[in-house]
């Protein structure tokens, strides 16, 4: 299990090269492994095209103007092979017993403070969700 103190982190150039590889592709995601359980299930800061913004929001839309560039922490389990859709493949901490979600979802457009807040959300889900994780693998 990654220690508490050695989350990876992205860097401003990373959020930049996933949002214009995803500009020019127009669909898929861009994940960065941040930390992992024993059993192989992984953290993640994940950039890829979240619905639900207003046509006239800012941000890059995607052909339709319906879609957004965001980024969330979200976690696969070992046994998924999928890793090509935000909303789908990749998913937030949720608690069954409590109904806590970890909620990190965000819109970005290529700024260091979106990397300083992502790279704090990915050590704090860290921190407050891998005991969960690791019983889920």
């Amino acid at each position: 299990m990654t220690d508490l103190n050695n989350v990876k982190k992205i860097t401003l150039a990373d959020l930049k090269s996933d949002i214009a590889w995803l500009n020019s592709e127009k669909s898929g995601c861009c994940h960065h492994v941040v930390a992992s359980t024993d059993a192989g299930t992984v953290l993640a800061i994940v950039v890829g095209w979240g619905p639900g913004f207003d046509e006239a929001a800012p941000g890059t839309p995607n052909a339709d103007g319906t879609w957004r560039i965001c980024a969330k922490v979200a976690y696969q389990h070992a046994n998924n092979a999928m890793q090509c859709d935000y909303d789908v493949d990749w998913y937030q901490p949720y608690n069954l017993e409590t109904g806590d979600l970890d909620d990190t979802d965000t819109e970005v457009s290529g700024t260091q403070s979106e990397v300083d807040w992502l790279n704090e959300q990915a050590s704090r889900s860290w921190k407050d969700w891998r005991e969960l994780l690791d019983r889920m693998d």
